[in-house]
């Protein structure tokens, strides 16, 4: 018995830590229309912007963030302002193999979410959205 809770602890410590695909911002103050200030911020941090799919959403075309030798990991990157005082940041995260095929990473690993939200929430905050994580991180400060 003893031996198992070891194993499992051992594996549970060796395991990655992993975040969901979007992250949320609330702005101190509502504003009409976030658009403009989204779009600002996107580019202050280094996204180039695309025509969006929607009228209602900031695109940003693919950023490449990491090259192994058998695939590439490049990252999309779209903001949804939802009301007048919250964004929703979506990421898609993919490899590109050296074919040329294309797969979507299922989650965040730390590595791509340091990569990728570091820039981002610095930019946001400076435009007073805050980041307030996403909805399982917020219903754990809720049990607590």
């Amino acid at each position: 018995m003893l031996l198992l809770g070891l194993s499992a602890l051992l594996i549970a410590g060796c395991s990655p830590a992993l975040y969901p695909l979007y992250r949320d911002y609330e702005h101190d103050s509502g504003f009409p229309d976030l658009l403009p200030s989204i779009e600002e911020a996107l580019v202050e941090a280094g996204w180039e912007l695309i025509p969006p799919p929607a009228p209602n959403v900031v695109a940003t075309a693919d950023r490449q963030i990491r090259d192994w030798i058998i695939y590439r990991v490049a990252v999309q990157v779209e903001a949804v302002p939802v009301g007048s005082r919250h964004v929703r940041l979506f990421v898609h995260p993919y490899r590109i193999y050296a074919t040329g095929s294309r797969s979507k990473i299922p989650f965040l690993k730390r590595s791509i979410r340091r990569r990728v939200i570091h820039d981002i929430d610095r930019v946001f905050e400076s435009r007073n959205l805050v980041a307030v994580g996403t909805d399982m991180s917020r219903d754990r400060v809720r049990r607590r």
